[in-house]
């Protein structure tokens, strides 16, 4: 128990050394070749083809020598002549007064070299102290090299009558200079796309080869056209401390939500076997965009597996019918089911689908009668035409006969009296 306690007691003791810095800069002194501060924003000066860099330092862990390196985070764009960069010193009164004074090469660029000043030391018992302080190296007395941005996956998300957003991704693709103050603005020639709130948006600072990702806020207006609309993108920076712009422009489609829109599905009700039934389904377009490609397609088991006929292009406030025809086979009987399922899409390939349901009642077809022919009714007429014939014919002669009998008495008689 005592020995825990003792071990508690000196990780105590030990605990503000161990959280303490290594080395601690004294952002308020101001050095013999400082102009300002740490705190006021001292940066690196260049002059005299040097680049001179001050730190005041201190630390409580050692008192004796350190050594400041300069270590660029991009070594294949240094301006300086030699490989190692660094400079040694020692304490004096408490404080490390860290001077660099590092060589550049004549053929050097302008620009803003991003680096850290690394300083190493050792502590009282030789452990290894180490600490990094930022920096920016800003030359101007170099060849200038042009400074221009890099916008690149420019898309927009612009649906009719909503807010919406234009993004993009902003290189500064200068090895060398850094970018500040960057601004950008986003316009439509035809005024159908506007900026949600201020046309300026403030971008900060990129540094050389640094890239940001861009969201503009912007809304479409409800009239705006439904079609490709060319935005011009307009940064303004500054680089090498000179005000500098850039303008491109991207095309970019203004969209809206596809309305299809169906009537009532027409149907015949019912149909006997064997005949041809047609649905009818009005179909309209109630968005701002043309719709292209627009079918109807009717499946009913049984009775057809897949019938479609094509639409076609569907203009803004449009109505067209959809008809289709079917004839159930003689196998076919009763309610059948199906549906209709209507497809299309707009000029920038997004699709529409509606579906609704299609019944329709087959009636057994009716048991014809054999139809007599005229021939067969003569066929059948025949027996009874020849008796009545022969029954004429034998009256005929039954009368000529006692017509004859009687005329022949008639003439004897008249013989009888002439004699």
């Amino acid at each position: 128990m005592k020995k825990c306690i003792v071990l508690l007691v000196a990780a105590l003791l030990l605990a503000p050394l161990a959280a303490a810095e290594d080395f601690t800069l004294e952002e308020r002194r101001i050095l013999q070749g400082m102009d300002q501060s740490w705190q006021q924003g001292y940066e690196p000066t260049v002059e005299g083809g040097y680049v001179n860099i001050c730190l005041p330092l201190t630390s409580e862990q050692t008192g004796g020598k350190i050594t400041a390196t300069l270590v660029l985070n991009d070594e294949s764009v240094s301006p300086f002549s030699t490989g190692r960069l660094s400079a040694e010193c020692w304490k004096n009164e408490g404080l490390y007064a860290v001077r660099m004074r590092l060589p550049l090469v004549s053929a050097r660029h302008s620009g803003d070299y991003a680096a850290r000043v690394v300083v190493e030391g050792q502590n009282r018992d030789g452990g290894a102290l180490r600490a990094e302080y930022p920096v920016v190296i800003r030359i101007r007395d170099g060849r200038a090299d042009a400074i221009r941005p890099g916008l690149s996956a420019v898309a927009a998300d612009l649906t009719l009558g909503e807010k919406g957003c234009v993004s993009a991704v902003l290189t500064n693709t200068s090895p060398y200079a850094e970018m500040q103050d960057i601004e950008l603005v986003v316009s439509d020639a035809t005024g159908d796309v506007l900026p949600d709130g201020s046309d300026r948006l403030a971008l900060g600072s990129l540094m050389p080869g640094e890239s940001t990702r861009i969201e503009y806020p912007v809304t479409v207006k409800p009239n705006a056209a439904v079609e490709m609309h060319a935005l011009s993108f307009e940064l303004s920076y500054t680089a090498l401390d000179q005000p500098n712009t850039w303008a491109e422009r991207f095309t970019l489609p203004v969209t809206q939500e596809i309305r299809l829109e169906q009537g009532g599905l027409q149907t015949p009700g019912s149909v006997i076997q064997g005949d041809t039934a047609t649905f009818t389904l009005p179909l309209m377009n109630m968005g701002r965009g043309e719709l292209t490609n627009v079918m109807a397609t009717l499946s009913m088991p049984g009775v057809v597996e897949r019938q479609s006929v094509l639409v076609g292009t569907l203009s803004a406030g449009e109505t067209k019918q959809a008809r289709l025809t079917v004839m159930p086979g003689r196998d076919v009987l009763g309610e059948v089911k199906g549906s209709v399922t209507v497809t299309g899409e707009d000029a920038w390939g997004n699709s529409v689908r509606l579906a609704l349901p299609a019944s329709l009642t087959v009636e057994e077809a009716p048991v014809m009668k054999s139809v007599e022919t005229p021939e067969d009714m003569v066929k059948e007429m025949v027996p009874a035409y020849a008796w009545i014939l022969a029954g004429a014919c034998l009256l005929l002669l039954a009368a000529l006969i006692v017509q004859g009998v009687a005329l022949g008495g008639k003439i004897r008689h008249l013989e009888e009296d002439k004699l």
